[in-house]
């Protein structure tokens, strides 16, 4: 781990260190905090309009991945982030401001579609066999400087990830590659140990982002400060940034694709930590978009006012407890089932999220179905949803002989929604004949949970609100089912799951590997190594006469602001 990476600021925390299942970690924190800083007072969301290409699971409004692409153009407007950026520098993007920012800038070889789909981004894949990854370069690709994207700078990117000396967050995306080569005068070629159908999913993310060679290195650790800017290829580029105040961004009006024409001229970005201010901008102006990172308290208030549009979109992200104690009472399966049992989790959905998730069937959210989707779908629907049934949940306590026993629930009453959740659980824990107590720490300390065996010495669990970083069940629960993921902290290991989640992803057909990834999931939802609490939709909101955005999770990760700009 990378201590001088991880900073605990007023609205969020981040954690750095090294490795592919850490990175899930490191974003997932941060969005505990912002989840849990950014939501106050409860109420119940309204519907949201459906927008072509969404769709529901569960039967209610239908979720969106995009919004109408614009039709005027737009000189200027400014989008909130819940704090300011830290860095532009893709090796260190595990957070929401950063990946908002860099998504926008920058692009990866492969690009992950609103629906969470992978195609073709830079460059186009083919494989001669399935330890063979052929990247051929578009055609004209130049750098917002003009230089043209080379081989040598594919190369140098993807390597950047793997040089630990840089400290950078996704080394172990990489760990079945044997080499990286460019190949020819507009190819590059990753020969692999072993076939790994994870891989692309990465490289349309944050992993896989190209930056130019040279300005990187003549730029040293300035790269991707305020101090050393950025060289991206994408079609905004930097304009100023000014610490503290507002990152600019400025549309490149000489990018390569000449079939993209972004009607917004300049985005600024700017930190908006308090969730009264930024209502009270994005109704007077002030502010005309932003992507929440969770529940938002003044949703109703949005919702009803004619100056903004709120959409719901498809999200990643998993709600859950996470059971980081095998050696007390938790540690036995069917207490674990019978505290999910016992749990209201409408009760969460209407006054954490106010009616902006859904009940859950497992531990993935459906809007991480970016292939095998009918697969996942029919896998999902199989499983009942989690609804509250308590003497179900008292006859497992009584036949797992713990009645009486005690469990301890970490959480910080410096945080509303984990308040909230840590309540909802200590009743549900009482009302089948467990003792629950709370472990309260500072909003800043609760991030320890996380990074610090001692500060989860003390307790059974914890909360989170957790996501991979591409749309597949598996890139989630990689991270707390596998023996060394940087999340399974019980030491979960079934080995009929790990078994499953190697085959899944050494398999080529995506409807074989999404059947493994769900007869895996099946095999977890028993396990519980983490319950499931609530699944949330995605929140979009901006300017009543401002449309495109994309409103699905994908906006981490692809350009989201191609077709942004005015309703006319």
């Amino acid at each position: 781990m990378h201590g001088t990476r991880w900073v605990a600021e007023g609205t969020g925390a981040t954690m750095g260190h090294e490795g592919r299942d850490l990175v899930r970690t490191r974003t997932a924190l941060a969005l505990v905090f912002a989840i849990a800083l950014l939501a106050g007072a409860c109420g119940r969301a309204a519907p949201t309009p459906t927008p072509s290409g969404s769709g529901s699971t569960s039967g209610g409004p239908a979720l969106a991945v995009t919004t109408a692409p614009g039709s005027q153009p737009v000189d200027h407007i400014t989008w909130a982030l819940y704090r300011d950026t830290n860095s532009l520098d893709p090796i260190y993007a595990f957070d929401y401001p950063e990946n908002t920012v860099v998504a926008l800038l920058c692009e990866s070889l492969l690009r992950q579609a609103p629906d969470g789909s992978i195609g073709p981004g830079l460059a186009t894949l083919s494989t001669t066999n399935d330890t063979t990854l052929v990247f051929t370069l578009k055609d004209g690709i130049t750098f917002w400087d003009g230089n043209p994207v080379t081989p040598a700078d594919v190369v140098y990117s993807l390597q950047r990830n793997t040089n630990t000396s840089l400290g950078g967050y996704f080394p172990a995306v990489f760990s079945r590659v044997s080499s990286i080569a460019a190949t020819g005068s507009n190819q590059v070629t990753i020969t692999l140990k072993e076939p790994d159908y994870w891989l692309p999913g990465e490289l349309a993310s944050m992993p896989g982002i190209v930056v130019e060679k040279s300005y990187v290195e003549a730029k040293g650790t300035d790269y991707g400060t305020s101090a050393g800017g950025a060289m991206c290829t994408g079609s905004y580029k930097l304009d100023s940034w000014k610490p503290g105040n507002v990152l600019s961004t400025v549309r490149n009006d000489s990018y390569w694709d000449t079939s993209v024409h972004p009607m917004v001229r300049q985005i600024d970005f700017k930190g908006a930590p308090d969730i009264t201010s930024l209502t009270s901008a994005l109704l007077t102006g002030g502010i005309n978009g932003y992507y929440s990172p969770g529940a938002m308290s003044t949703l109703d208030q949005l919702k009803q006012s004619d100056k903004v549009t709120v959409t719901l979109g498809k999200s990643w992200a998993t709600d859950a407890f996470i059971v980081s104690n095998a050696k007390g009472a938790l540690g036995d399966p069917r207490v674990r089932q019978a505290l999910s049992l016992a749990l209201d989790r409408q009760g969460i959905i209407d006054t954490v999220y106010k009616g902006a998730a859904e009940l859950p069937h497992s531990l993935s959210n459906p809007g991480t179905w970016g292939y095998g989707e009918q697969v996942f779908a029919d896998a999902y629907a199989a499983l009942p949803p989690m609804t509250q049934d308590l003497t179900k949940a008292k006859q497992l306590i009584e036949q797992a002989g713990a009645t009486g026993k005690t469990i301890v629930l970490g959480m910080s009453s410096e945080l509303n929604d984990i308040a909230t959740e840590a309540g909802a659980y200590q009743t549900a824990a009482q009302a089948i004949g467990l003792k629950a107590t709370l472990k309260s720490v500072s909003a800043n300390n609760y991030i320890d949970f996380f990074i610090d065996a001692k500060a989860r010495a003390d307790v059974d669990g914890f909360f989170t609100v957790n996501y991979g970083d591409y749309a597949d069940p598996a890139a989630l629960l990689a991270t707390l089912v596998l023996p060394d993921g940087s999340q399974n902290y019980d030491a979960y290991n079934n080995p009929q799951v790990l078994a499953l989640m190697n085959e899944a992803r050494s398999t080529a057909d995506p409807d074989q590997r999404a059947q493994k990834v769900a007869d895996a999931q099946k095999l977890i939802v028993q396990d519980m190594p983490w319950i499931p609490d609530v699944m949330p939709d995605g929140i979009l909101v901006t300017s009543a006469n401002l449309t495109g955005a994309f409103a699905s999770f994908d906006y981490m990760f692809a350009p989201w602001a191609n077709t942004l700009g005015g309703t006319g």
